[in-house]
């Protein structure tokens, strides 16, 4: 320990994960973009080749306000150069630099606070359980995560968390809002040890003082064997060991969806009591409900938190909006399970940001203020990413996402954009037809409905149980499915222009049939499909059969 808090005196970059540096840049590039005198800023990245001369001239010798062209080119390097984002901030921190840019020594003074112990473990919670992940002990393949003085493998905490039937506990567990899959995906953690018996198949020999690490392709494969086994293959209910626990790795099913933390405003928290490791709330004020995103909340004026149906509001906002009383206080008036909301503050549930607190939730630029309008993650996929906002709702999407498609270029267009939900809901469809004539009709005749239909079901399926080739990643389904569909696949032939209004339905209904029937010993399982089944005949009924 001695050892390891010298080298951090002497590199604290290296504690760093590359998750935080990323985000601290994007939090923080309109503030360096800011600074005074930014030619030797540019040189800096230069010299270290973030930067190619091309991008260095183009930007010095542009007839626009500098401090424009410095952020698009600081926009460029979180886009294109994100790989090396710990190579910037090493190079930025020096002491020359931090001498001339004061914002540089402020930043960096910012980054390192608090960060030795981010370097060493994070927080994690699975269900209404909340442990401590030792990264350390998790690289070691030991018991990693402590809670209440008591240390438990991953597989263990996530029993605790009663999550144990998706048998997944890199889905299951989460580090604030991103599952511990994600992070693996992206390099930030390591555990070789729970994962060899897929490693001995996987991965070429190596010596005794190597570690070996899952690459992203060993990933993609062992999720491929095991996707789903859950859902379809009706595994042992009885506890694996750590050996056969990677056969069971790819779920991404269970009984009851854990993505709280998603943008749609139809979710709901439904325990009596604030889980710890809760990160949205259900909360009302009059007539008006919404959710409260813990992520988003600063402080009653700043921080967009509360995602209603229509839009972000702030507390002070929701408040405005949903009382009548002349005197109403966020505080007081914003319900949250019969109670007043400061009693999630008191529980120290919500964190209150002081007014000293210069984050970007607190004192946001112009630009990151509009964004709070919109969801952080895509509306479909519910991943983040490079997000087109729609500017009538809040929803956001991914140009690959959205129905129809868009092309990318549109990330880089301010001029205005609306999304298929908006188009369609300013449009009324009376239909002269009869809905035989219409199920007759090609879909090109009808693509807004189709588009709006499609979208409303992916959104609807939070865990993407429905949206892939059940063939790929589901065991031994190809041998009792005679006519798989999924609603990828769908999609496709609806851009393609394939269908008539008929058929793709009949093939909307077709997955749900093929779940029922391959899941007739699940009935936990089955009822997803039912649940799923239910939410589109109401959309239906409402796209294609209005007179």
């Amino acid at each position: 320990m001695e050892l390891q808090t010298e080298l951090f005196k002497m590199n604290p970059l290296d504690e760093l994960d590359y998750l935080h540096l990323l985000r601290f840049f994007g939090r923080n590039k309109r503030k360096m973009s800011c600074m005074d005198r930014p030619q030797t800023f540019l040189n800096q990245l230069r010299d270290h080749q973030l930067i190619l001369e091309e991008k260095y001239q183009e930007t010095i010798n542009s007839s626009e306000e500098m401090q424009q062209k410095v952020y698009e080119l600081l926009c460029w390097i979180e886009k294109e150069r994100h790989p090396d984002i710990k190579m910037f901030w090493t190079c930025v921190f020096k002491e020359f630099m931090m001498t001339q840019y004061p914002t540089l020594k402020q930043l960096r003074d910012s980054l390192f606070d608090g960060s030795a112990e981010l370097a060493s473990h994070i927080p994690v919670t699975c269900g209404d359980q909340q442990g401590v992940l030792y990264l350390t002990k998790l690289a070691k393949a030991e018991p990693c995560i402590l809670r209440n003085n008591k240390w438990y493998t991953p597989k263990k905490f996530e029993k605790l968390g009663g999550k144990h039937r998706s048998r997944n506990w890199k889905q299951s567990i989460r580090c604030n809002d991103t599952k511990l899959k994600e992070l693996f995906k992206q390099g930030h953690l390591k555990c070789p040890g729970y994962n060899k018996s897929k490693a001995k198949k996987l991965m070429p020999p190596c010596s005794s003082n190597t570690v070996p690490a899952i690459s992203d392709s060993e990933e993609e494969l062992e999720e491929e064997e095991g996707e789903e086994e859950g859902l379809q293959a009706n595994p042992d209910e009885d506890e694996v060991s750590i050996e056969d626990e990677v056969e069971l790795q790819g779920n991404d099913c269970s009984t009851q969806s854990s993505d709280t933390d998603k943008g749609d405003y139809r979710e709901e928290v439904t325990d009596e009591t604030p889980r710890v490791g809760q990160n949205v709330f259900r909360v009302i004020c009059g007539a008006l409900s919404g959710m409260l995103h813990k992520s988003r909340f600063a402080s009653g004026r700043c921080g967009k938190s509360i995602r209603t149906e229509d839009h972000w509001l702030s507390p002070v906002e929701f408040v405005e909006q949903g009382s009548a009383a002349p005197h109403a206080h966020w505080r007081r008036d914003i319900q949250w399970e019969g109670q007043p909301l400061s009693s999630l503050i008191e529980r120290k549930r919500l964190t209150l940001h002081s007014e000293q607190c210069f984050c970007q939730l607190c004192h946001p630029e112009p630009k990151a203020l509009e964004e709070q309008k919109n969801d952080d993650d895509c509306y479909v996929c519910g991943s983040e990413g490079n997000l087109v906002m729609c500017d009538q709702c809040p929803r956001s999407f991914h140009p690959e996402c959205h129905l129809p498609r868009l092309d990318p270029s549109i990330l880089g267009d301010d001029s205005a954009w609306l999304c298929t939900f908006c188009i369609w809901n300013m449009n009324e469809y009376l239909s002269q037809m009869t809905h035989e004539e219409t199920l007759m009709h090609p879909v090109s005749n009808h693509m807004l409905q189709c588009h709006y239909l499609l979208l409303s079901l992916y959104n609807a399926d939070k865990d993407h149980i429905f949206a892939k080739d059940p063939c790929i990643h589901v065991r031994g389904y190809s041998s009792q499915i005679v006519t798989p569909m999924w609603l990828d696949k769908i999609t496709e032939q609806l851009l393609d222009q394939q269908y008539t209004v008929g058929q793709l339905l009949t093939d909307i209904q077709l997955i749900f049939s093929n779940c029922d029937q391959f899941n007739q010993n699940k009935p936990e399982f089955r009822d997803m499909g039912i649940r799923l089944k239910e939410f589109y005949e109401q959309e239906e009924e409402k796209v294609f059969r209005r007179q």
